[in-house]
């Protein structure tokens, strides 16, 4: 019987729960590395088409703002866990290990509420542009609901992470704790 056999069922289960939000959060991570990939070779192919005819790649522009959104949105899990993200500790570093506790546990709850209503009001915005067939006009009509799709399922991920760092933090609180993993520490 190993180690991981001796825990209690909840700490396996959530391990588990860890285990695949960390890995939803890197497939992200690794579907917003391909969109840098596809905007590079983009560019180098409208850069190159531009100076061969002096045209450029029709659709090249429009293509690459829908990925910067897909990038953006769908790396933020990743960077959450990584603790990649700006944070401002210089007034809850001061504080005992309790109150500091309590005090970053309350900003991530506050954190989720609003990524939560951004998940909603965006996930309608996305819903609106399939349905009505939204398109960027351009030298190429691209759809514009597979980039407004990435924000709420790249804030969904974002969410995900949020709500698995909070149950180590309620832990952290309970048993007293230090949380204070700086930046960049990380949790993978």
């Amino acid at each position: 019987m190993g180690p991981a056999n001796s825990l209690p069922a909840p700490a396996r289960n959530g391990d588990a729960m860890k285990r695949l939000i960390r890995s939803i959060a890197t497939l992200f991570a690794i579907v917003a590395a391909l969109c840098i990939v596809a905007m590079m070779g983009m560019t180098v192919a409208d850069v190159a088409t531009r100076a061969l005819t002096g045209r450029s790649v029709p659709g090249a522009q429009e293509i690459s703002e829908q990925l910067v959104v897909a990038l953006v949105f769908l790396g933020m899990a990743f960077a959450y866990h990584r603790h990649e993200h700006v944070a401002v500790t210089i007034c809850t570093r001061a504080l005992p290990v309790r109150p500091r506790a309590s005090v970053r546990l309350l900003g991530r709850a506050i954190l989720l509420a609003l990524v939560g209503w951004m998940i909603w009001a965006t996930g309608q915005g996305a819903w609106h542009a399939y349905v009505r067939g939204e398109i960027r006009f351009g030298l190429l009509q691209v759809p514009v609901w597979p980039a407004r799709a990435a924000i709420p399922i790249g804030l969904a991920a974002f969410a995900l992470s949020i709500l698995s760092d909070m149950a180590d933090r309620i832990r952290d609180l309970i048993a007293g704790r230090d949380d204070s993993a700086e930046p960049n520490e990380g949790y993978f």
